[in-house]
C-alpha cells in the first residue's frame, strides 16, 4: 500500500485545529472522512507473477481515505493510532491485525505528529484467485475452510466472514509470520516465492486456529478486549526495553503475582519474561539489518545493559550471533 501523494499540504493544513508545544491536536474524522475515496488498483503493485507485495510503512497523514481490488492484511508493528474503516474509527496500538477485503474503504492516522513516535504498520496484499490456486494442491489446506473464506480465497454467503475483520494477535504469532514474509519479499534469496507461499499457508492455518468471545459477529462491531491483562500486554509492547517486571504489573492489575502470570500466559500463551524477551528479540534484529548501530548500543536500546547476556539470549532465540544475523540479514 503505497502512500498516493496527492494535495499532501493542504490535507494536513485543513486537518490540523491548534498547536500544543510539539503536539498536534487533530480533528481526525474530518481528516480521515472528509474526501472522496480513492480507489487504489492492484496494478500498481502486481509487476511480475508473483501475486503477493508486502512493504511496511510509518503512516502519516498523506495517504487518502481509499479502497483497493485487492484483498489486504494489515498489521500494527509498532506505536498507536486510529483506523478509520468505512463509516467507524478504533484506536489502535501494536499487535493488531486487520483483514481488509475488496471495496472496503479505510485509513490509519497517527495518535502522535512526533516523528519518534510513529505508527508503522505492516501490509500484505494479494491476489487471491491465484494464491487460492496455488494452495490448492497443498495437502491439508482445503480442511482450512473458514481461514480461507476470510482471506477470501473461496466464497463465502456469510456476511461476517466478508466484512472486514480485527484480531488481537496476543501470541505474537502473526507478528512473527508478516515480518518473515516482509523479509523474504525484501531480500529475495533463493527459495523466496517457496517461502512465501508456505508461509502464507502458515497464516492460513494460525487463522483457523484463532478464536475469539465473540467471533461470529463482525469484527469491527465487537468491543475491544477489556479485559485487564490485555492492559498489561499493552504495556509490555509498549514499554519492552524498559524494567518492567511481573510484581509491578501484578500489582497495577491488582492481583498477586501468582495469578498474573496464569492470566498472562493464558492470554499470549507464553510467560511474561518470554514475552519480553521475545519483543526485545524482534526489536533487536530489526536494528540489526536496517542500521549500523553497534551491537552493544542494541542491547541497551532494547532494554540489556549486560552485552554478554544479550548476546546469549540472540542466539538461543534466533540460531545465530547477532553479527551473524546482521551479516545475514542486512538489507
Amino acid at each position: 500500500m503505497s502512500p498516493i501523494l496527492s494535495g499532501s499540504i493542504r490535507m494536513i493544513m485543513g486537518c490540523l485545529r491548534h498547536k500544543q508545544g510539539s503536539i498536534m491536536t487533530l480533528n481526525q474524522e474530518e481528516c480521515a472522512m472528509s474526501k472522496p475515496v480513492t480507489i487504489t488498483p492492484g496494478t500498481l503493485f502486481f509487476k511480475t507473477s508473483l501475486p503477493f507485495y508486502l512493504n511496511r510503512v510509518a503512516e502519516s497523514f498523506e495517504l487518502e481515505f481509499h479502497a483497493h481490488d485487492f484483498m489486504e492484511i494489515a498489521y500494527i508493528d509498532e506505536g498507536a493510532g486510529f483506523h478509520y474503516v468505512n463509516e467507524e474509527r478504533m484506536p489502535v496500538s501494536k499487535g493488531d491485525l486487520f483483514l481488509l477485503p475488496i471495496g472496503v474503504s479505510h485509513v490509519f492516522r497517527p495518535k502522535s505528529l512526533r516523528p519518534e513516535q510513529p505508527l508503522v504498520v505492516y501490509n500484505c496484499i494479494y491476489k487471491q484467485e491465484q494464491v487460492a490456486a496455488e494452495l490448492a494442491s497443498m495437502p491439508g489446506f482445503a480442511s482450512l475452510a473458514r481461514a480461507s473464506r476470510l482471506l477470501q480465497l473461496t466464497p463465502s454467503t456469510d456476511d461476517s466472514e466478508n466484512a472486514p475483520r480485527y484480531l488481537r494477535d496476543r501470541s505474537g504469532a502473526f507478528g512473527e509470520l508478516l515480518r518473515a514474509m516482509h523479509l523474504e519479499f525484501v531480500q529475495r534469496r533463493v527459495g523466496y516465492v517457496a517461502r512465501l507461499y508456505a508461509l502464507f499457508a502458515e497464516l492460513a492455518v494460525q487463522l483457523e486456529r484463532h478464536s475469539e468471545p465473540d467471533a461470529t459477529k463482525p469484527a469491527l462491531l465487537r468491543e475491544r478486549d477489556d479485559d485487564p491483562i490485555q492492559e498489561a500486554i499493552r504495556v509490555a509492547d509498549a514499554s519492552f526495553a524498559e524494567p518492567l517486571t511481573a510484581v509491578a504489573l501484578a500489582e497495577r492489575l491488582n492481583v498477586s503475582v501468582r495469578h498474573f502470570h496464569r492470566l498472562f500466559r493464558g492470554a499470549t500463551g507464553r510467560s511474561f519474561t518470554d514475552y519480553v524477551q521475545l519483543r526485545r528479540i524482534e526489536r533487536a534484529c530489526e536494528w540489526l539489518a536496517d542500521t549500523r548501530w553497534p551491537v552493544q548500543d542494541i542491547a541497551g536500546r532494547v532494554g540489556y545493559q549486560d552485552a554478554k547476556f544479550f548476546q546469549r539470549l540472540f542466539k538461543k532465540k534466533t540460531g545465530h550471533s547477532p553479527r551473524e544475523y546482521r551479516r545475514l540479514h542486512r538489507k
